[in-house]
């Protein structure tokens, strides 16, 4: 899988689990372009997959992490323990720690934290 890079067509990685992702496929599915949506709960995205995100975003892949997740202070304690490998290793196996729903459209790609920027994302 390789992530398009198009204005004609919107891609959204979330998890199904959370509230904040299925409101943001809501407000998508009113657009009228293409939606693709990666449910991390069905599928798993690669190393190859997070790190060209985190680069496309221009920032660290911890940076992706949600450490106030309870699930993460939990298992896996101490931050400053983790390398960059080890970051990646918790995003593809920990669906449920990604800070926010991730939504591309072109040259645009941004963690959503709140459903009605789609409103704007998308003009």
């Amino acid at each position: 899988m390789i992530f398009a890079n198009t204005d004609k067509e919107i891609t959204l990685i979330y998890n199904s689990d959370e509230h904040i992702g299925r409101q943001i496929l809501a407000y998508a599915q009113t657009e009228i372009i293409p939606i693709r949506d990666i449910d991390l709960k069905h599928m798993k995205l690669t190393t190859t997959h997070w790190v060209e995100l985190a680069s496309k975003m221009k920032v660290n892949v911890r940076d992706l992490v949600n450490i106030e997740h309870p699930n993460f202070s939990q298992k896996y304690g101490q931050l400053n323990q983790l390398s960059d490998e080890d970051w990646l290793d918790l995003l593809i196996n920990n669906q449920d720690i990604l800070k926010a729903p991730i939504v591309m459209k072109g040259d645009k790609i941004i963690m959503m934290s709140n459903p009605q920027e789609m409103l704007y994302f998308v003009k």
